[in-house]
């Protein structure tokens, strides 16, 4: 009798969720100029209508986000500009490249960016960003306080819940520092831990839609 032999074998990872880190140098002065930019935002709409994070379908709790119906990056102010098109866009780019491979070709992002700022006792709820022709949400971290973990840190959350039976995390921790950008899919749930400084923590945050 003949004895069985092995045809093929494949290991597969299964709706996998693509995250894309990426730490900036030299950047303290952009982010400098972009901080005051924010705050002075902040100052003019926090006590106003214009700050989303009054909003009740916002997932910001207290603290400060720019208007849900205006697009940050359409701001005029240099070092927005030179944040979108040095850092951002690249980065946008590389990722669809690493995600979609030669269909990235034909696709032309167009990001949608807001701002936020946090401080002692503010935080955000679980959410995400899954919306038609969403196809990449992510984050800038302007300035972050000096906090012990998990105070301001960004919570992802295991999408394959049943996978910690077999020994995965329940979710992937992300500790929040100035220069560092984060892509990921739009329908990835994440969320803020409270911050407990006084000092302001600031980020950009964006979808990009597919034009």
């Amino acid at each position: 009798m003949q004895e069985p032999g092995i045809a093929d074998t494949a290991f597969e990872v299964h709706f996998p969720v693509t995250v894309m880190q990426r730490d900036f140098t030299g950047v303290s002065d952009l982010n400098d100029a972009l901080a005051q930019l924010i705050l002075g935002m902040e100052e003019q709409f926090r006590h106003t209508e214009n700050n989303a994070a009054k909003l009740d379908h916002i997932a910001t709790e207290g603290g400060y986000q720019t208007t849900h119906g205006s697009n940050l990056f359409h701001r005029k102010n240099e070092a927005l500009t030179r944040f979108r098109t040095a850092m951002l866009m690249p980065a946008i780019r590389e990722y669809l490249e690493h995600v979609f491979e030669q269909a990235a070709a034909d696709i032309s992002p167009y990001p949608y960016g807001w701002a936020n700022i946090l401080r002692d006792g503010d935080w955000q709820r679980p959410h995400n960003h899954a919306s038609h022709g969403n196809i990449i949400s992510g984050v800038y971290y302007v300035q972050v306080p000096q906090e012990p973990e998990p105070k301001g840190c960004i919570d992802f959350l295991n999408p394959v819940s049943i996978s910690t039976h077999h020994g995965y995390s329940p979710c992937r921790r992300v500790q929040p520092q100035e220069g560092k950008l984060i892509l990921f899919p739009p329908y990835h749930v994440h969320w803020v831990h409270p911050v407990t400084s006084s000092e302001p923590r600031i980020i950009i945050a964006f979808d990009v839609m597919v034009q």
